[in-house]
């Protein structure tokens, strides 16, 4: 049964009211003028658009999980990488070892290796999940997924440029103060702690950030961590009815 005052749509008793979809519209007359479409640039980063306040945020606690989670498995492998290098090619174990004149174990060789592990295979590793996927290993397992602020996929050069915040971006500071700690000046690594704090701030900023709850490395790449659980959950239950 249609109705002629919904421009002779099926008769829908749930509907509420404003224009029912796909109602056919009147173009307007030639040369009238139309208002242009909000484009969603509010004062808080462009997220006054419904698309972006509406996404289903993965909750803090999970994220951070699936952040603990990707770090371990990308620490297993690197550092097995680290301890051959640092006991085989550069020999601390050996005789004779110069490495405690030579600033210790803190030397070029050491200070490298531990920025390629902590920061180049970390990058790789989320790089290539969220260009291919859209979500690293940590996040697959628990249900979460990285998308655009208007809730679609991410394009790689944008993944990359996340992982590369995230993840070396974050490492330049800390490595930088390691290294004037260790071959310039022992009191930089004051600052060394400072960067560590504002590493860990910059993560912890996802918990007040409003309305889309981004961590730093979200807010400049305009991505956020949304919930692949609730799309299931609402299949279910429809299901279940």
């Amino acid at each position: 049964m249609s109705d002629p005052y919904r421009g002779g749509q099926p008769y829908n008793p749930h509907w509420q009211g404003g224009s029912p979809p796909g109602q056919w519209q009147r173009p307007p007359a030639q040369g009238q003028w139309q208002a242009p479409a909000h484009q969603g640039t509010g004062a808080y980063g462009g997220y006054h658009d419904p698309v972006a306040t509406d996404l289903p945020l993965a909750p803090i606690h999970r994220r951070a999980a699936a952040r603990l989670m990707d770090n371990a498995l990308v620490a297993v492998f690197g550092f097995a990488l680290v301890l051959p290098i640092a006991f085989g090619v550069i020999g601390l174990d050996a005789p004779g070892s110069k490495t405690r004149t030579e600033g210790g174990v803190w030397n070029w060789p050491i200070i490298t290796t531990l920025f390629v592990v902590l920061a180049i295979l970390p990058f790789l590793y989320e790089a290539v999940q969220l260009s291919m996927w859209g979500q690293t290993l940590g996040k697959r397992v628990l249900g979460m997924s990285v998308v655009r602020v208007d809730g679609q996929a991410m394009p790689v050069s944008q993944a990359a440029w996340r992982a590369a915040i995230n993840n070396i971006g974050y490492q330049l500071g800390l490595f930088f103060f390691l290294i004037l700690a260790v071959m310039v000046w022992e009191y930089a690594a004051y600052g060394l702690l400072l960067v560590t704090i504002g590493m860990l701030m910059a993560y912890l900023w996802a918990i007040w950030d409003q309305p889309l709850h981004q961590a730093m490395h979200d807010r400049f790449a305009h991505t956020v961590v949304v919930d692949d659980r609730v799309g299931h959950e609402d299949d279910h239950y429809h299901y279940d009815e």
